[in-house]
């Protein structure tokens, strides 16, 4: 589903590609040893700054744990010399973000078109 609302920008044939090669990492989050969440991140590489791109998230216990997701990623964005994080979303993160009190805020939008 998550691979869909790229726009193209992901297929699920490129990345387990990627995954393979180690361009992007999943991480796996289990309860009661049953898998809930799922999260794909890369490092992203801008002319002036590097950061960690949480790229996809799915699962039942996405929103439960957030604050606690939160705070891994930052720490495993610091060990892997990324100076911040970054997401893209649909609207309804907007409420999760304030909601749970996330460190992250509202920088822009984003728009695109196809050509």
């Amino acid at each position: 589903k998550v691979v869909k609302q790229s726009h193209g920008r992901h297929s699920l044939f490129t990345t387990y590609e990627l995954l393979k090669k180690g361009t992007m990492t999943m991480f796996l989050v289990e309860e009661k040893n049953k898998l809930c969440a799922v999260y794909v991140v890369q490092t992203i590489y801008y002319p002036a700054k590097i950061v960690l791109g949480i790229l996809f998230c799915g699962g039942s216990k996405i929103i439960k744990n957030v604050k606690q997701i939160e705070n891994f990623f930052i720490q495993f964005a610091k060990k892997n010399n990324c100076e911040g994080l970054e997401i893209m979303g649909r609207k309804g993160w907007d409420r999760v973000i304030k909601n749970n009190n996330l460190n992250f805020k509202k920088t822009g939008f984003f728009y695109e078109m196809a050509t």
